[in-house]
């Protein structure tokens, strides 16, 4: 867009507040370590531009015009706010200003990002620093549509090639029971024990990835899991165990949240079949640095 100001560069600027503030050519022009011939001409082209006298000149002196200090009050103003542009242009480039969107499930919530946003906040007050809460499936599909920067889920999901997958956390999925069950006296559970248990399971459409994977582990120690209920967020699981509903198997970080009448207890079976990886995905290419600098705490 063109405007009359296009023409006003913030040299002219500085010049014309040199001369005002010493109303003085000679000594604005040792200020500015130019000749002061030049600084009469620059002064000229800005009077030219604005079409307006900004100094009455005399042998006593120079004087500001009513017209030079209005202008003189703008140009200060002016300077102050190119200088708030430069500021906040270079804190937006090093990641300290502008917004940063976040998916997560509620397992990264228990094991990583409450550490992550406590110091991302104090560290960066001026970036805002949105949440949304979904399902790995759910967070997938909002790092795709671009609604947010960075999330955090449980693999496999239906992910293009353009996104990164990072590896943060390796929990191990534990057996949750109500404090009053047959099993709750043991160190330690093995799966087949649970052949005959009513199962409390998420919801195979609203956390498929966990349904499928609990699902598949139940059916390599021989059975298939006899569900009683199914819910979608972790504490309504560990709810209804607590209410006797079922027993249900769950990510190992939950065991910080118990709820009064659930114990955890570790599952015996190959390490490897109980690994839950809470990753950080984005994509590679055009991820704003506030973004960058959310994800380099997270990796801490």
């Amino acid at each position: 867009m063109t405007t009359r100001a296009s023409s006003l560069d913030l040299r002219m600027v500085h010049q014309f507040l040199a001369v005002a503030d010493a109303l003085s050519f000679r000594k604005a022009a040792e200020q500015m370590h130019m000749a002061q011939p030049p600084l009469s001409q620059a002064i000229k082209r800005l009077e030219g531009l604005l079409d307006a006298r900004l100094f009455e000149r005399s042998a006593r002196g120079v004087r500001l015009t009513p017209a030079g200090e209005v202008f003189q009050e703008e140009a200060r103003r002016l300077l102050s706010q190119a200088d708030r542009a430069m500021d906040r242009t270079q804190r937006a480039a090093r990641g300290e200003l502008g917004s940063v969107h976040v998916g997560f499930i509620g397992p990264a919530m228990f094991a990583l990002l409450p550490r992550v946003i406590r110091a991302f906040r104090e560290r960066y007050p001026g970036v805002e620093l949105t949440l949304h809460e979904g399902s790995s499936m759910q967070v997938a599909a909002m790092l795709l549509a671009g609604s947010v920067d960075v999330g955090f889920l449980v693999p496999p999901t239906d992910l293009d090639d353009g996104i990164v997958v990072d590896t943060l956390v390796t929990d191990m999925l534990t057996a949750v029971l109500p404090a009053g069950h047959r099993l709750a006296g043991e160190t330690a559970i093995r799966l087949e024990s649970l052949a005959d248990e009513a199962f409390v399971m998420f919801s195979a459409q609203g956390v498929p990835t966990l349904s499928s994977r609990i699902a598949a582990l139940c059916r390599q120690a021989g059975f298939e899991p006899r569900i009683a209920q199914e819910a979608v967020q972790i504490s309504t699981v560990m709810g209804l165990v607590a209410g006797g509903v079922g027993m249900s198997l769950l990510p190992g970080a939950v065991a910080t949240l118990i709820p009064t009448g659930v114990v955890c207890r570790p599952i015996l079976a190959d390490p490897r079949l109980l690994e839950v990886r809470i990753c950080a995905a984005y994509r590679a290419q055009g991820l704003p640095e506030a973004a960058r600098r959310f994800l380099d705490m997270a990796r801490i």
